[in-house]
């Protein structure tokens, strides 16, 4: 296993690199080939609240990002720590797991506003910018949200986060109170395992009184712990992960893997 310190240094290890290579934090795990591990760089580089903006290295872990980020009441609601798998920011943003937080609160890949990578033949790139609003080139950055560590090394990012939710009230419910449910506004609202499972967050006040209200729903309603919530996340990611895509998705991703990864060499 390989650890570097620096961009450089993971831009002179892929240089000379032509055999097969897994980059720590990605869905697949391998023992016989090397490992290029970026637990190192786990440095925050920048991180301006009022702005709404944080840069870090993707070795960062999920719970060291959150840690942060709830100091100042902000959070990234696709990356929750104990909700996710993967431990570090860049296989998160590579593995992309389904999060019904998604249809609401927006999709993992609109956080990403800009970053550092680099490709199988070293060459190290920015894309993206530190606003919220750019025009600056293709959004190549996001592309990198979701190529399960095919598209190169991501070195890091540059995240938009959101307001941290006073409270979170969930709760699983039957699948006729969709609509009654709706009208709250849920940060998550997620058919499993023949009935609803529901996240609704914000104000101590505003949830304190919804929660009475929901309490007393026909059919009635259930509470459920944080560790009862996060084992559904989990089980639900694992259902979508087993979906498979399209011949044209998987012809359009080995064209987009060979801009990035010409050597072939990653697995």
């Amino acid at each position: 296993m390989f650890s570097p310190r620096t961009a450089d240094e993971v831009a002179e290890f892929f240089r000379r690199r032509n055999d097969r290579v897994h980059i720590s934090g990605a869905s697949s795990e391998s023992t016989e080939v090397e490992t290029l591990s970026l637990s190192h760089l786990h440095s925050v580089l920048l991180y301006e609240p009022e702005e709404m903006i944080i840069s870090v290295e993707a070795g960062i872990t999920l719970l060291q990002l959150s840690t942060i980020l709830s100091e100042r009441g902000q959070w990234i609601p696709t990356l929750v720590a104990n909700e996710n798998n993967t431990y570090t920011l860049g296989g998160s943003i590579a593995e992309d797991q389904y999060q019904p937080r998604a249809k609401t609160l927006g999709m993992l890949r609109t956080t990403i506003l800009g970053g550092t990578f680099c490709t199988t033949d070293g060459v190290l790139f920015k894309s993206g910018s530190r606003v919220v609003k750019s025009v600056a080139g293709y959004d190549i950055h996001r592309a990198f949200c979701g190529s399960r560590g095919f598209f190169g090394a991501i070195i890091a990012l540059t995240l938009k986060v959101q307001p941290l939710p006073e409270v979170f009230f969930r709760f699983t419910a039957s699948i006729n109170l969709k609509d009654a449910i709706y009208q709250y506004n849920p940060t998550v609202i997620e058919a499993f395992e023949g009935e609803l499972l529901v996240e609704i967050a914000g104000f101590r006040e505003d949830i304190h009184q919804e929660k009475e209200t929901l309490l007393s729903l026909i059919p009635p309603i259930k509470e459920i712990s944080d560790t009862q919530w996060e084992s559904r996340i989990k089980k639900i990611q694992i259902a979508k992960q087993q979906i498979s895509i399209s011949t044209e998705a998987e012809l359009l991703l080995s064209k987009v893997k060979a801009v990035f990864d010409p050597k072939h060499i990653l697995v």
